[in-house]
């Protein structure tokens, strides 16, 4: 059965973390080639204003791309291939919107069979059939510290036959500088307490400082570390008095989130129990 707090229908709860992104390293995140007469030749996105930001899309890729690779660690059914081997194909929709018609379940009985059928990862950041729970938006610079600090840096591109420094093939490229610092914002809607520690895990590395973020990593560009100001929760049994402006989210301390963590910890155990006995039953039907 799906889980309670599946759907948009109705609200059960909102997490939202708020903090500060700070570049430890210089970081990339290219606009793609300039066009113009004269600039670098590889500028870095830009804001109506004119000011470097990081796109909600690009850090959620990299959030995503890091909880892949440590489900696919830790479970065997923690995260599926979204390009290649996604959890529910377009085939098997397919069929079950043929027997959605025919036998008359509802939209939301449909819901739940998708989100059965759909890995942790695909069921907090979403997929072609299921929208996320998570909600980035783009990181903007912080007012006040940013006066145009670009740094241009030089390249040049490698011959692959002789390894070498290809003649009249010289580029330079635009860079933020490290100790930039970028406001971060995190929401996440009808999650459970598990999924919510699936998300806590892939943000590790990030407040460890040990996180990346824009191209030219193998450069050393992109190291980045978030620090949060502020995490707070609001949930159904809150709701009326929060949008009334009779009380506050609640604060979300480090035992929360420790209790997130144990909650995905027991999933996994519970997932790994459930392979261990269906191995077992398979070999003892051989």
């Amino acid at each position: 059965m799906a889980e309670e707090g599946l759907m948009f229908d109705r609200f059960d709860n909102r997490v939202t973390f708020s903090g500060t992104l700070t570049t430890l390293t210089a970081m990339r995140i290219g606009a793609g080639r300039a066009t113009g007469v004269t600039g670098t030749d590889l500028p870095v996105v830009r804001d109506v204003l004119g000011c470097p930001y990081i796109p909600g899309s690009s850090f959620k890729g990299a959030l995503r791309s890091q909880v892949e690779s440590i489900m696919r660690t830790l479970s065997a059914r923690g995260a599926c291939d979204p390009l290649s081997d996604p959890c529910v194909s377009a085939d098997q929709m397919k069929k079950w919107q043929q027997e959605r018609r025919a036998d008359g379940i509802s939209d939301k009985q449909l819901a739940g069979r998708v989100y059965d059928a759909s890995c942790d990862v695909c069921r907090v950041f979403g997929s072609n059939w299921l929208a996320s729970k998570v909600s980035l938006r783009d990181l903007r610079v912080k007012k006040g510290i940013w006066f145009d600090q670009y740094q241009i840096r030089n390249g040049v591109a490698i011959d692959r036959d002789t390894g070498t420094a290809a003649e009249k093939k010289l580029y330079d490229f635009e860079v933020v500088p490290a100790a930039t610092e970028f406001e971060c914002e995190i929401v996440v809607e009808n999650a459970s307490d598990p999924e919510l520690g699936l998300l806590a895990l892939a943000l590790r590395p990030f407040e460890r400082g040990e996180g990346t973020l824009g191209g030219a990593r193998s450069r050393g560009l992109g190291v980045v570390k978030i620090a949060w100001h502020k995490r707070t929760r609001v949930t159904s049994a809150d709701l009326f008095d929060f949008l009334a402006g009779e009380g506050d989210a609640k604060e979300i301390g480090d035992a929360d989130v420790k209790d997130w963590l144990k909650g995905m910890r027991d999933r996994l155990n519970a997932n790994s129990n459930v392979k261990e006995d269906s191995d077992a039953k398979g070999e003892s039907n051989a």
